[in-house]
């Protein structure tokens, strides 16, 4: 059971994995990732923010997120710019 469990947390959090992921061709998919991918973004440095003010430095594995999601949200955000028209449908 407690097996499942990480292997849950695992797959539920994609800042715990350092892979890059394919970026997809939908515009309405893509559009959803950049979402997420900027939420983890805020979410990362919401807790470096709390931290600092309680004269605290994030420890390495919160520092990696924050730079992977970074990556990441720009990577999906670039890919959302060059192939989508603001309306979310494909650029022709």
């Amino acid at each position: 059971m407690r097996q499942l469990a990480t292997l849950i947390i695992l797959f539920a959090s994609p800042t715990i994995l350092a892979e890059e992921r394919p970026i997809p061709e939908d515009c309405e998919v893509l559009e959803g990732w950049v979402t997420v991918w900027i939420d983890q973004v805020r979410q990362a440095r919401e807790k470096i923010i709390n931290l600092k003010m309680d004269d605290q430095e994030p420890d390495g594995e919160l520092s990696r997120k924050f730079e992977y999601v970074t990556h990441e949200s720009e990577r999906f955000s670039a890919a959302f710019e060059k192939r989508c028209n603001s309306q979310g449908a494909m650029k022709r």
